[in-house]
């Protein structure tokens, strides 16, 4: 009997069908990814968003967004505790917390282990820079080695000011500018403004940004800066500022340093996703978590930064 072997016509088209067919399977699974992916952020943000609740029932006020010893910068013996570090036993990590030694400045050589811990809560799948360990550009005394990255920072509340004045950043802590009316939840705390008290949020707890997601995509620009360090209470670290302009809701530092000129101030405090339908999740300070849409007005998006702005406005 003589056996009969494909053609190389029939095995082309064969090779050709399954092509066509992974082509089509390739965009469902991708969609399938970034839904798992954005659960994952969301279940996140769920549990960041609870443990901060149960801060601020325990203590009757919220976590400091950071704390400093002096109206200096660039010092990092005046940096202590944050926000995310604070919440840590709530999220199931006392271990960690006890690990960290808040009378000794946020940096200090017997903190570092705790910085260069990696924590799946405080990371989004969807971020390239999840789990990594970088030498942030304003802390170089950390390296080599580096700090673990994150992929949320908390809202510290309005900036005041056409392009700068931000709750987090310790030169202005005696700026005219900063007033109880445009601070956030978790801005920093010292120097006439004390920590958020539940009785403070006086726009409605589902109507006020707490912690949001913040990611990019990799660039020339980032040098360890656009990026969120969940455990750093270096200014802009682990605390975001949404603005009016549409540039500061978009996953790519790059871009936002050519927009602006290369200000950087208006970047490092950017919030913005890589999930699929330009969508940035947040969770409100009533641990609710909520998706906005990354072309939300920008003016709106000024006004669920702050918790007694005054402003009559309700999530989309």
């Amino acid at each position: 009997m003589k056996h009969r072997g494909f053609t190389l016509v029939e095995l082309l088209v064969v090779i050709a069908i399954i092509g066509i067919l992974v082509a089509l399977l390739l965009p469902a699974v991708q969609s399938a990814r970034d839904a798992a992916q954005r659960l994952t952020c969301k279940n996140h943000l769920r549990q960041i968003g609870m443990a901060v609740r149960r801060y601020a029932e325990s203590n009757r006020v919220f976590p400091a967004g950071s704390m400093h010893s002096a109206c200096v910068a660039h010092d990092p013996k005046n940096h202590y505790m944050n926000w995310a570090l604070a919440i840590l036993p709530s999220l199931e990590q006392q271990a960690l917390y006890d690990r960290y030694d808040p009378t000794k400045y946020n940096s200090h050589p017997d903190n570092l282990p705790v910085l260069r811990t990696p924590l799946a809560v405080m990371t989004c799948p969807a971020d390239p820079h999840a789990n990594q360990l970088r030498v942030p550009t304003q802390m170089p005394h950390v390296g080599p080695e580096g700090i673990a990255t994150g992929s949320y920072k908390g809202v510290m509340g309005k900036r005041w000011g056409a392009t700068n004045g931000y709750f987090d950043y310790p030169p202005f802590c005696r700026s005219k500018g900063r007033t109880p009316n445009r601070r956030g939840p978790l801005h920093m705390v010292g120097w006439g403004l004390d920590a958020v008290r539940l009785s403070h949020i006086r726009d409605g707890a589902s109507n006020t940004l707490l912690v949001g997601e913040v990611m990019t995509i990799e660039s020339s620009h980032l040098k360890a800066s656009g990026t969120a360090f969940w455990a750093s209470t270096h200014s802009f670290h682990n605390e975001g500022c949404p603005q009016p302009e549409s540039f500061t809701r978009h996953a790519d530092y790059d871009q936002c340093m050519r927009l602006t000129g290369n200000r950087h101030w208006l970047c490092d405090r950017t919030y913005g996703s890589l999930h699929q339908g330009d969508v940035l999740q947040f969770t409100m300070c009533d641990g609710s978590v909520h998706s906005l849409s990354r072309f939300i007005d920008g003016r709106l998006f000024e006004d669920f930064a702050t918790i007694d702005g005054g402003e009559v406005v309700k999530l989309p």
